[in-house]
């Protein structure tokens, strides 16, 4: 009798760690994987707008004064920002 009531548990005990490894793996691979993807898509979007960036022509103008009281004195609200990227005002000033 005593022997059947132990037999009990670790045939429980068996039949869990039967289900929950293989569950508890393909779970923990699963949050890896889903951690990479997202520091990709990070990665992916920061490129994108260091790209968007660099596109921003204030710094090579001839009216940009590099004065952070005012940058621009014909657009001053949108200088330095995405907004400048097509500026109608911009001229080169021929030093870069």
């Amino acid at each position: 009798m005593v022997l059947q009531l132990m037999a009990l548990p670790v045939r429980l005990i068996e039949l869990v760690q039967l289900v929950l490894v293989p569950l508890c793996f393909v779970l923990a691979w699963t949050l890896v994987g889903l951690i990479a993807w997202n520091l990709m898509m990070a990665a992916r979007d920061a490129v994108a707008r260091a790209t968007e960036m660099h596109k921003i022509p204030c710094a090579e103008c001839r009216y940009f004064t590099n004065d952070h009281r005012l940058k621009c004195p014909l657009h001053p609200k949108i200088a330095l920002t995405e907004a400048a990227i097509d500026c109608a005002d911009f001229e080169h000033t021929g030093m870069m």
